[in-house]
């Protein structure tokens, strides 16, 4: 049974729905019957949900929606759907909470998420990123937003390890680098809902030039499917997109220094002396 919702998005396509094609009804259908679930699908989970035979058809839905991308789309749903409260992955957080209450729900959602990424075969995949990373000559990293934090972090940290890694968070400017890359070098590429356009476009140019790594929240995006070795840090994402994604950048962080750690293991020693003499360089700019 579909139920009829009353708010703005969903009323219209409940509304409209009526002279869907078949195939964008399955579409309409999927979203009515859960749409709560449906705000945190991919395109290509929602594709598969609906049973539907490509994504274009998903584009085609929402476009005939009046919106201009499938995140537009997701914003207003989440916006529509979530009401007073910033949805958290394990915890409403909502307007009226102390702020006890909403730095206990965070730190729980983090450490529910940690948890249940750490059972995750994500090990194997840090693993594989110390192999490619380890035989770098260089790395760029990528990332907007917060994620620019973590790719600036995770930059930070193999330059403490006397690898050859640059962070900057001007697109244009990482387009300029993207196009001098050599065959040793590997891009390091962050986005939780791997559709960043500044950060997948580029990419798509140079995927059979260099090593792509990237780090997302989902198997099946866009990033995902043009690297060559995806780690999934994945967590139940936000509902209410307004806000910015908060477990997810804990794990990415988490991420980074499991893969910085393992570097330096590998490397023994040697990696002991080169922390020490890094730590020394920044020495004087400590009281």
């Amino acid at each position: 049974m579909r139920v009829i919702y009353l708010g703005t998005l969903l009323d219209k396509i409940t509304r409209e729905s009526a002279d869907f094609t078949p195939t964008m009804k399955r579409i309409a259908d999927a979203i009515l019957m859960n749409p709560s679930e449906a705000v945190n699908l991919s395109i290509t989970q929602l594709m598969n949900r609906s049973r539907v035979g490509s994504e274009s058809t998903i584009v085609r839905f929402y476009r005939q929606l009046g919106y201009e991308s499938f995140h537009e789309f997701k914003v207003t749903l989440a916006s529509e759907i979530a009401g007073s409260s910033f949805y958290h992955p394990y915890e409403d957080i909502t307007i009226d909470d102390t702020p006890t209450d909403v730095v206990k729900k965070i730190f729980n959602g983090c450490i529910m998420a940690l948890r249940e990424n750490s059972e995750s075969p994500i090990g194997k995949m840090i693993t594989e990123a110390v192999d490619l990373v380890e035989k770098s000559r260089r790395i760029i990293c990528i990332g907007y937003g917060v994620s620019g934090s973590i790719a600036n972090n995770l930059s930070f940290k193999l330059n403490l390890l006397g690898k050859d890694a640059i962070y900057c968070p001007d697109s244009h400017t990482n387009a300029v680098t993207l196009s001098k890359l050599g065959k040793d070098d590997c891009v390091f590429a962050i986005s939780q809902s791997g559709e960043s356009k500044d950060v997948v476009l580029p990419l798509q140019k140079v995927k059979n030039t260099v090593k792509i790594i990237a780090l997302t929240g989902f198997a099946d995006a866009t990033l995902a499917k043009i690297a060559d070795l995806c780690i999934v840090a994945a967590v139940p994402e936000e509902m209410n997109l307004r806000t910015d994604a908060i477990v997810s950048r804990c794990v990415q962080m988490v991420v980074v220094d499991s893969l910085f750690a393992c570097l330096a293991v590998r490397e023994g020693e040697e990696s002991l002396d080169t922390l020490s003499l890094s730590r020394r360089s920044l020495s004087y700019l400590k009281f």
